[in-house]
């Protein structure tokens, strides 16, 4: 049938690793052994554990020419979620990952990934198997070997958009304008690991035009908030490959931010907030504003692509950004503009009298993307 991938450490949870080999020998499917044991104590475990990533991430690209891997799964506590998520960094998306273990919700957020991981968080530890465990296993074989693999067939061109929730009220005028042109709308949430899988897939040819209607990870990434966990190919991806792109700046006005038991961080507190829901935002900078300006600017002047435009909605850039309401500052809006317009070709820049979340903005915005696709079409 199919071969999966088992990874975990043999020395300290062979008791679980052979019993979740065994489920999946059971369904027809053979596994495939990755041993990650490492020293368990050591001065310098830290350096053991990133030889141990180093030469594991050599033996999984050798499987993966090998073997037409159809999944793979990891098993274990905080340390083998930690060097799991790095392996799976270099497995192309689509490919099932799943990752069990006691420590994902503790220790997820400080080194995610944008890649598409199952993560199943079990209610015990692992070292003793036990019916808990072997149910906790059992359903993660299951889950593994359910899934498809591969990626999808784009049987028609297809448009990537990113929003956010205080600018995604563009997206129903904008996915009624790209059906109605016979077109594939896939959006793509505007936080970091959304949008860096978008950009893998960008890389893999799987879009003909770029809404790229919210860069707010940038100025979370710039200004330290929740959603910045990005680089230069999360722009560069479509950029250097002149893919057409509409661009705008929704939601660089606002800092995102999970305010917990202390509320608003020493840095933001005399700045302005909007409670979104278990999430906050605090109002962005003018300074900041011209920082993602530039950061942006230099990528575009980097890649100097042909077909893209960049539409500045000067009624707001988000909700609580619209003119009227708390985080609405022309300012801002100027710092950012003309920051920008220092890298990026004359006439590449348009303002537009609208709010982004006017549905107005979102039909300007796919008519002007859908006109450079047909440029491009024609040459």
């Amino acid at each position: 049938m199919s071969t999966y991938l088992v990874i975990g450490t043999w020395d300290t949870k062979h008791e679980e690793l052979d019993f979740l080999c065994g489920e999946i020998a059971r369904g027809g499917h053979t596994p495939v052994r990755l041993d990650v044991s490492s020293t368990r104590f050591t001065d310098a475990r830290d350096i053991a554990i990133d030889g141990v990533i180093s030469r594991a991430a050599g033996e999984l690209k050798d499987l993966m020419k090998r073997h037409r891997l159809a999944g793979m799964v990891a098993v274990g506590g905080g340390t083998l979620l930690y060097m799991a998520v790095r392996l799976m960094e270099d497995v192309p998306l689509l490919i099932p990952k799943v990752i069990v273990s006691t420590m994902i919700v503790s220790s997820l957020g400080i080194f995610g990934s944008h890649k598409d991981v199952v993560y199943l968080q079990s209610p015990c530890d692992f070292g003793a198997l036990n019916p808990l465990s072997e149910a906790v296993l059992t359903n993660a074989a299951n889950i593994l070997t359910a899934m498809a693999q591969g990626l999808p067939r784009m049987d028609r061109r297809a448009v990537a958009i990113t929003a956010i929730g205080i600018t995604g009220v563009y997206t129903e005028a904008v996915k009624a304008f790209w059906r109605g042109k016979g077109l594939a709308l896939v959006p793509f949430h505007s936080a970091g690991e959304s949008t860096m899988a978008m950009a893998e897939l960008v890389a893999r040819g799987l879009f003909h035009g770029i809404l790229d209607l919210t860069l707010h990870d940038v100025l979370d990434h710039i200004a330290r908030g929740a959603y910045g966990h990005i680089n230069e190919e999360r722009l560069a991806s479509y950029l250097s490959r002149d893919i057409p792109a509409v661009i705008s700046p929704g939601a660089l006005d606002a800092v995102a931010f999970m305010p917990g038991n202390g509320g608003v961080p020493a840095r933001f507190r005399r700045r302005n907030v909007y409670r979104h829901d278990f999430r906050w935002a605090v109002k962005a900078t003018a300074r900041e504003a011209a920082e993602a300006g530039r950061w942006i600017g230099k990528i575009v002047a980097k890649h100097a692509p042909e077909r893209a435009l960049f539409l500045i909605p000067l009624k707001g850039w988000s909700y609580p950004g619209e003119a009227g309401k708390s985080f609405y500052d022309p300012g801002l809006m100027r710092a950012f503009t003309s920051r920008l317009a220092k890298y990026v070709e004359k006439g590449r820049i348009e303002s537009v009298d609208l709010s982004i979340n006017d549905p107005a903005f979102g039909i300007m915005a796919s008519q002007r993307l859908y006109d450079l696709m047909e440029s491009r079409w024609r040459t």
